[in-house]
């Protein structure tokens, strides 16, 4: 499961706000597939999403993100990054 390993890989290999915003993703994705979610996992769930904001801008500004024809993304106009704001309050 690369979920599992994919921080430990990329240590050393990409700064550490890259390797946080990542992380921060994994755990959002993680955190919203529990059957049962309390008011402890919403507040980690906003938490996780919260760090990925801080540090989302490493990944750009260090031309980790590509897009079609190995194009490098500058931006963050992706709509499932925008669906992830409204699961929080969904809940």
């Amino acid at each position: 499961d690369i979920q599992c390993s994919i921080i430990a890989v990329s240590a050393g290999a990409a700064p550490s706000t890259v390797i946080a915003a990542v992380q921060a993703l994994m755990e959002f994705r993680y955190l919203i597939q529990s059957p049962r979610i309390d008011d402890n996992d919403i507040e980690r769930i906003s938490g996780a999403l919260t760090e990925f904001h801080t540090n989302k801008h490493a990944i750009t500004a260090g031309g980790f993100c590509h897009g079609t024809k190995n194009k490098v993304i500058d931006n963050w106009y992706i709509p499932k990054l925008e669906l992830m704001q409204s699961i929080v309050p969904s809940i």
